[in-house]
């Protein structure tokens, strides 16, 4: 029985995909702004940007903002582990004019940053999406050299903390122009005077353009809730489906050994009665839009009717039939014919003597269900 349950969902799945002329692809349901985690060799990117550095330290004898703006430079290099959080590791530097003679000193920053696109975060991720706004907030050190001096060995330092704002817009799949504003926040004094205000601040203004290389983007996560609903939804589609073709091969099985009796008490009557007529029939079945007959259960039947009858006063009759559900009526009435002609052929072929056998066809009916029990010959032993 698992055999043949086994066979028949084969069996069922062969014969949709040969009445669809099309299969759709499964589209597997997902969850809306939600991403699966990526691997680590994914979505990394780095980049460098140019730009100003303005110190507002302790301004003296009467300088002016602009004294203490001075170029700087941006390296970092950095991953995105969600749509909408990442991290950077940046170094900001080349100078800085911090003092109350707004001397130009060597500087570097050396931080790390949390990055947040708040556009993903907001709208939703969007890799084709042209602007994206990215808050970081970070902490580092710093270092500039002496006041006095010009030696790299010769330095002092901070811890720093950072914030600031990065606009990218989107060129490529792999390329982004940047623009970033930022504040640097130092110990009081770094600049070499101390303020009031407990701390000194640098502002940078950087523009540039970022690199993402190896895998760029991210997959949806899979919606597992639908996915199993939709699972369960099938299964019972299948099951259905099984049964009801369980039941139609239990209603064959009957009809089968039904005509083996009937065929049986015919066999038994024609020796018993010895030129009685006697009236039995039998049916062969046929396959959708065919006259051919492959069955050996269908050939083994009508050689039980030829024996029956090539040594007897009987005659047999052959009607064709054909299913009306399908095809026109003229096609159906060709059909029909061509059925029965096969069945005299295979009498023939089997030992009736042709003279004996009267057939026709006659076209579509819809007697039976289900509707393919209706594509047969009757084949009836009678005077």
């Amino acid at each position: 029985m698992k055999k043949f349950m086994i066979s028949l969902a084969i069996a069922s799945i062969a014969m949709v995909s040969y009445a669809q002329e099309t299969v759709s692809e499964v589209v597997v349901p997902t969850k809306k702004n939600q991403y699966v985690t990526n691997t680590f060799g994914s979505n990394w990117f780095m980049g460098v940007n140019g730009g100003v550095n303005l110190y507002n330290g302790v301004f003296m004898n009467g300088e002016s903002v602009f004294d203490h703006v001075a170029p700087a430079v941006q390296i970092y290099a950095g991953k995105w582990h969600t749509p909408g959080f990442g991290w950077r590791v940046a170094y900001n530097g080349l100078c800085v004019k911090a003092y109350e003679d707004a001397a130009k000193k060597a500087l570097f920053n050396l931080h790390f940053d949390a990055m947040f696109n708040l556009s993903n975060l907001i709208w939703g991720y969007n890799e084709e999406r042209i602007w994206n706004a990215i808050p970081y907030v970070g902490a580092g050190y710093a270092a500039r050299t002496r006041y006095g001096s010009s030696s790299l060995s010769d330095m002092t330092g901070s811890i720093t903390v950072h914030a600031g704002i990065m606009n990218t817009f989107r060129v490529s799949k792999h390329w982004a122009i940047n623009f970033e504003l930022g504040t640097t926040f130092l110990r009081n004094g770094f600049g070499g005077a101390a303020g009031h205000s407990g701390h000194d601040m640098m502002f940078t203004a950087l523009a540039g353009v970022t690199y993402k290389f190896n895998k760029v983007g991210w997959e949806q996560a899979a919606d597992v809730d639908a996915i199993m609903a939709m699972n369960t939804a099938a299964l019972a589609e299948l099951n259905t489906q099984l049964q009801a073709k369980e039941a139609e091969n239990a209603g064959l099985k009957n009809q089968m050994v039904a005509a083996k009796t009937s065929l049986v008490k015919a066999q038994e009557a024609l020796k018993a009665e010895q030129g009685k007529v006697l009236s039995v029939s039998q049916s062969v079945f046929f396959a959708f839009n065919s006259s051919k007959i492959d069955s050996k259960k269908e050939i083994i039947n009508l050689k039980a009717l030829a024996d029956a009858v090539k040594n007897s006063d009987a005659k047999i009759s052959v009607v064709g039939f054909a299913d009306s559900a399908t095809g026109s009526a003229a096609y159906n009435q060709r059909l029909s014919e061509a059925r029965a002609n096969a069945v005299i052929d295979k009498l023939v072929e089997l030992g009736v003597p042709k003279a004996k056998i009267v057939a026709e066809g006659k076209g579509g009916v819809n007697v039976e269900k289900p509707a393919r029990l209706n594509r047969r010959a009757i084949v009836s032993i009678v005077e």
